[in-house]
């Protein structure tokens, strides 16, 4: 999905498969051994080449050892099918061993073609790459039963029309998970953001009215609430509130959003350095949540503070 901004679905999806990758194997049908899967650097030695996931299958005397590498698309768009084929096979020729591309559409919609190749043709001759694919939708009643309960935070994304008994759904089947309180948190938290694309805040509040104090001390820490201030604001300005209210509210945002990145860099990679904390503490809200969005992609502080 490219954009020029983080898409908050994109975003959301990649860290709820960064927490749950057992729950993609078995969407996938795949029976592996967890301890022998690791998620690898998803960065290739090509100009603007990345992967959204890459799962590495085996230990490294294995000599089945493979690689997975994901691609998550809401929308299918054929002008990608070229990146993909060179990302999977630069990732196979990078990483020393086969690696298969599996890709997870996301939304049936009202469309009817979902490529599962590429191919290239001149006159009688052709190449063709094919890869393996997820229709979500197709899956929505093994998340529905709690066999994918990992995935429940995308039961929306399963229905044409969702409504708000979904998002109960969803919410019930996070609670009755018997995860740990802490991945609850975070696939409530998951469960809000990509439910705010189609419900409004009143409506989500209402649901999650009880599960809030677990949201907001989630790992993944979501910028629902700073982005509803804005609005909030937005209105404000239009009846005239006075300029001091609207800087008040911009110093809120600021540290509610600098609260969110400390927490996501701390659950990820431990305490920040002292020099990161005092640019954090002096930054404005919009740095602080491209720093948010940036931490749930890098796979080290280092990448991190490189970039």
């Amino acid at each position: 999905m490219p954009t020029d901004a983080p898409n908050p679905i994109d975003v959301s999806i990649k860290a709820l498969i960064r927490q749950a990758p057992g729950a993609l194997f078995r969407l996938a049908g795949l029976d592996v051994d967890l301890e022998a899967v690791r998620l690898d650097d998803t960065s290739i030695n090509l100009p603007e080449q990345r992967a959204d996931h890459v799962f590495v299958v085996g230990a490294a005397e294995d000599p089945e050892r493979r690689g997975l590498y994901l691609e998550y698309q809401l929308q299918p768009d054929a002008r990608v099918l070229p990146d993909w084929f060179s990302k999977c096979a630069a990732l196979g020729k990078q990483l020393g061993f086969p690696v298969l591309l599996l890709v997870v559409y996301l939304e049936r919609g009202d469309r009817a073609a979902f490529p599962d190749s590429y191919g290239v043709s001149l006159g009688t001759l052709r190449n063709e790459y094919r890869f393996a694919t997820i229709r979500l939708w197709e899956h929505g009643e093994r998340i529905r039963s709690g066999e994918l309960w990992e995935l429940a935070p995308l039961l929306v994304l399963c229905e044409d029309k969702p409504t708000e008994q979904t998002v109960r759904q969803e919410v019930e089947l996070i609670r009755n998970s018997g995860a740990t309180p802490e991945l609850q948190g975070d696939l409530l938290a998951l469960a809000l953001r990509i439910g705010a694309r189609d419900f409004s805040r009143g409506v989500l509040e209402a649901i999650f009215r009880e599960e809030l104090p677990m949201v907001q001390g989630a790992t993944i820490i979501d910028d629902w609430i700073a982005e509803g201030e804005a609005r909030g604001e937005a209105r404000g300005e239009a009846r005239g509130e006075a300029r001091g209210e609207a800087r008040g509210e911009a110093r809120g945002r600021a540290e509610e959003a600098r609260r969110a990145a400390l927490s996501v860099l701390r659950s990820r990679f431990g305490d920040p350095p002292p020099s990161l904390v005092s640019r954090i503490e002096q930054a404005d809200a919009e740095w602080c949540r491209t720093l948010f969005d940036r931490a749930l992609r890098a796979e080290s502080l280092d990448e991190l503070v490189d970039g």
